[in-house]
């Protein structure tokens, strides 16, 4: 009888522990698996966080791009003003020696005056809307990032991440 006991008690007692053998492996089991979920996750975002930096890299020199050619740009025609005032100036100056009478000279200085502030409002105007046209070129490709970075912050809080 205590041969049996014994065997009734060895089988009581190796039942829970298989018992909890089982329980232990299947929870290690499922956390093997979240855990490399959550790693391919991580390794996932991390591969998109390089993408999206890699995206405001090239935003940034697609910007600086087109603000080097709008400056140049903008550099050559008031290089060429400059020279075309400096002609405009050594002409009047010329014709304005050339003439004949205080009332002719009047005339020449007048004319040119006008025509020389005439000018300078116009390439004013050209340079102005040089310059709207490239501050407007060049934010754009920055605008485009500061768009996507906005969505990107929306969908997480709308989605519980970023809180």
């Amino acid at each position: 009888m205590a041969t049996a006991k014994a065997t009734q008690t060895a089988k009581t007692v190796k039942e829970p522990m298989q018992a909890a053998a089982e329980t232990i492996e299947q929870f290690t089991a499922v956390n093997q698996e979240r855990i490399r979920e959550t790693f391919d996750r991580s390794v996932t975002a991390l591969s998109e966080v390089g993408a999206f930096g890699k995206e405001n890299v090239e935003a940034v020199i697609a910007s600086a791009t087109v603000a080097s050619k709008g400056f140049e740009q903008i550099s050559a025609r008031a290089v060429a003003y400059s020279k075309s005032a400096m002609e405009n100036h050594v002409a009047a100056t010329k014709a304005l020696m050339t003439s004949k009478s205080i009332q002719e000279a009047i005339e020449y200085q007048s004319d040119y005056a006008r025509k020389s502030f005439d000018g300078y409002v116009a390439e004013l105007n050209k340079i102005s809307d040089l310059m709207t046209s490239l501050t407007r070129d060049a934010i754009k490709p920055l605008n485009e990032r500061f768009t996507a970075v906005s969505h990107i912050v929306q969908t997480g809080i709308k989605t519980g991440v970023a809180r």
